[in-house]
């Protein structure tokens, strides 16, 4: 697709985090054609909701986490289309952890490849230069990072960079959406469903706009329209 030519034709991209109502707009600029920017532009819905922008006719897709006690969550994967069903084949190919999803073992919500196993790292596929990390896919290269930290992590001595902008920005959206509700009963943003009827998105865009204005319709749900992609 384009989008995979952007995304190899510059892989420094630049991050412009927007608040939103219900959240943040996290976007990532790259240099496209000489007059543009080929954005792509990932929401973030409180309390814990993400929707990454797709590629091409990909799925829409993203994640979201539930609580369950003080060291542990769920997190649940999704992928859809808002103009059909998803084929046989991309559901066989969600099933068998491709993309954002992972492998189970059957009959529980426990990866296949966890924390109990190395993650089934391969070093042979590392040495041979087939992967770089020696864990296969999205989901679980990025949950073994996570879990590494362990299940509460002192962030007191963290080393944020200006790509972890969004991080900073939603953390302290949370922490005035909590205080707000203390002092002043004031409901957080997104227990509002309307606020929610958003879309992430991929577009080009003439370098002198801002996109959180320019493309305010490709993040917001129109109902019998396609999600933008490149």
């Amino acid at each position: 697709s384009k989008g995979n030519k952007y995304n190899f034709g510059d892989l420094r991209p630049v991050f412009e985090v927007v608040d939103s109502p219900g959240g943040l707009f996290v976007g990532a600029r790259r240099n496209a054609e000489d007059d543009q920017y080929y954005w792509r532009v990932t929401q973030w819905l409180m309390p814990s909701f993400t929707m990454i922008p797709p590629r091409a006719d990909h799925p829409v897709h993203g994640h979201f986490w539930v609580p369950i006690d003080d060291e542990n969550c769920w997190a649940w994967s999704y992928d859809y289309k808002s103009q059909r069903d998803l084929t046989e084949a991309e559901r066989t190919a969600m099933q068998r952890g491709d993309g954002i999803h992972c492998e189970y073992i059957p009959g529980t919500f426990i990866p296949k490849a966890n924390k109990r196993n190395d993650y089934l790292m391969d070093r042979e596929a590392q040495k041979a230069g087939t992967t770089y990390s020696g864990i296969r896919g999205i989901a679980i290269q990025d949950a073994s990072l996570q879990e590494s930290m362990g299940p509460i992590c002192d962030r007191s001595n963290e080393k944020l960079a200006p790509t972890d902008r969004g991080i900073m920005l939603a953390r302290r959206k949370m922490l005035k959406a909590l205080e707000e509700l203390c002092e002043n009963g004031k409901a957080p943003e997104g227990v509002d469903p309307e606020l929610h009827k958003v879309r992430s998105a991929a577009f080009l865009l003439p370098r002198d706009q801002a996109y959180a204005e320019a493309a305010s319709e490709f993040l917001r749900v129109v109902p019998g329209k396609p999600h933008a992609s490149v």
